[in-house]
């Protein structure tokens, strides 16, 4: 009987290290220190950053806006038209006599407004100002959605990972539940060993149920960015990746990508949102000329002919309003207001994206350098001790030398251990991307590399 129950407990202690290694296998096959390359995912990030720029309604909308400013920049562009006028004096009422002794005279005219010639520049200029801002607000409203697209989507890769951990503790859990039942049952082990695995396996359940949860709603929110609800109907899968490389120019120890060299300034320049605030600024110091070139209204040039006593002679002349009042001196002052404030909204534009990238550089080299240091180590090091310590817990507890808490304590730490690493790699790879976003490059590269 007795060598009948130790070949019994041998099979489900080997039945547990056979699950847990093998949810261990899976995931070192995923996230190979070699090649770091993805071997199954529901819904890639290139994908849905692709989907972000081809179809978001708020991107559509901001492109829509740039295509207003290039209309607005062809009215701002054109000349108005002459206004032709013809005139008839001493003509005949309808219906009535031609009067005695008094000729008919005609007379046509063109007049030609003079505004556009000394205010279409400084129209055009403000009118080009706006347009760049335009494309550079709508480039700024696309970096923005695709970098909180990313966050969606690793939010989805996080909860992923927690609710495959907490099902495969809860499956270690069932062989250990079996286990101790079945030395109940033979009456060589305490009733309370079975208790506690029980309230154990049914804490990870319910565990479970609540990480489900996070990932419906998870995946929820970034069904609001690609919008399509496919993704729901998915299981869970890891989304498994290496570690995302940083660019050259930020590398640990680099200085040129700092934002106190001239290379971080012109980073910070080719910003879209700072782009943007600079053309505002532009934009808004035109519009002052704009505004002064309005003292002199209606301007106009007069050319025509007119026709009396059967002679033709020619008509001239010339229109100007006298400004014995400035209407013109409140727009001014506003159009001088909006450009200090203008000027001030760059300022603080350009302070917000000195700070971000000069904390995008650190976050990104701190946290590429620690992930880079476990994702090499994966089997000498962090997860390897992890593993081992369950390892040795189990076969200690096999031979009677270890509690059941030391065994679930270090289960615990298993699951602890493979979540944090997964959010290290996760939180690096936001890390390069909020670094990309804040020096001005595209999200999509790093989307492209993480692949």
């Amino acid at each position: 009987m007795t060598g009948v129950f130790k070949h019994v407990q041998e099979f489900f202690l080997a039945s547990a290290l056979v699950l847990s290694c093998a949810f261990l296998n899976r995931v070192q096959a995923q996230v190979g220190p070699s090649t770091g390359q993805p071997s199954r995912v529901d819904l890639g990030l290139r994908a849905v950053l692709d989907s972000v720029t081809a179809r978001h309604p708020t991107v559509l909308a901001a492109r829509a806006r740039a295509k207003g400013a290039a209309g607005a920049r062809l009215t701002a562009g054109t000349f108005a038209n002459p206004t032709f006028s013809y005139q008839v004096e001493n003509a005949p009422v309808f219906g009535g006599q031609h009067p005695q002794g008094i000729d008919r005279e005609t007379m046509e005219t063109v007049t030609l407004p003079l505004e556009p010639f000394y205010q279409r520049g400084p129209r055009t200029k403000q009118a080009d100002a706006q347009l760049r801002g335009a494309i550079a607000e709508a480039d700024a409203i696309t970096q923005t959605m695709l970098l909180d697209a990313a966050r969606a989507f690793y939010r989805v890769a996080q909860a992923q990972v927690r609710v495959a951990l907490t099902r495969e503790v809860a499956n270690w859990l069932d062989t250990v539940v079996a286990y101790n039942r079945s030395r109940v049952e033979e009456g060589v082990a305490a009733e309370a060993d079975l208790i506690r695995v029980q309230l154990e396996r049914d804490r990870i359940v319910a565990d479970a149920t609540t990480r489900q949860a996070e990932l419906v709603r998870a995946q929820a929110e970034l069904g609001a960015f690609t919008g399509t609800t496919e993704i729901f109907s998915t299981a869970p899968v890891i989304f498994a990746m290496g570690v995302l490389p940083l660019p050259p120019e930020f590398a640990t120890g680099a200085t040129v990508g700092s934002p106190t060299t001239s290379h971080g300034q012109s980073l910070l320049l080719a910003r879209a949102d700072v782009r943007a605030a600079r053309e505002r600024t532009i934009a808004a110091a035109a519009a002052i000329a704009t505004e002064r070139s309005m003292l002199f209204r209606e301007i106009g040039a007069t050319l025509g002919t007119k026709q009396m006593l059967g002679t033709t002679s020619l008509i001239a002349g010339f229109s100007v309003p006298i400004p014995a009042f400035d209407r013109n001196r409140g727009e001014v002052a506003r159009a001088s207001a909006e450009r200090d404030a203008a000027m001030l909204d760059l300022e603080a534009s350009t302070r917000t994206a000195r700070a971000q990238l000069a904390g995008a550089i650190a976050a990104a080299q701190l946290l590429t350098e620690r992930a880079s240091v476990l994702s090499a180590t994966t089997d000498t090091g962090f997860l390897a001790r992890a593993e081992q310590a369950k390892r040795i817990s189990l076969g200690a507890y096999r031979e009677g030398a270890v509690p059941l808490l030391q065994v679930i304590d270090a289960v615990r730490a298993w699951s602890d251990a493979r979540m944090t690493y997964f959010d290290l790699l996760f939180a690096q790879h936001q890390s390069v991307l909020d670094l990309l976003y804040a020096s001005g490059s595209d999200i999509r590269a790093g989307a492209t590399q993480s692949r």
